[in-house]
């Protein structure tokens, strides 16, 4: 979901490539979205995450892949560079 002309998305679309912000601060790489944001009951919204390895399996053997729950707002969309140039040299 992107808000404005060429700006990167804020949240994922399912399948697009994320990176994790554990607890520890690092950044953990290697991950695709299975899920748009959403709420549970708790109050909280979660992104549903899969492991590339794992999605890639499930879209080619035609099956949900196997993904666990993360905090959306530790949750960053993953694009690349030339994107993010023509975002930040873009006139409007």
């Amino acid at each position: 979901m992107t808000f404005g002309k060429s700006r990167p998305p804020l949240v994922p679309d399912p399948g697009q490539p994320v990176e994790l912000l554990a607890e520890n601060g690092e950044t953990l790489h290697g991950f695709r979205a299975v899920s748009v944001p959403l709420s549970y009951e708790r109050g909280g919204v979660v992104v549903w995450v899969a492991t590339e390895e794992e999605y890639r399996d499930a879209r080619r053997e035609g099956r949900p892949a196997v993904s666990m729950p993360w905090p959306a707002g530790k949750v960053t969309v993953r694009l690349p560079w030339w994107k993010w140039q023509r975002w930040f040299t873009s006139r409007y």
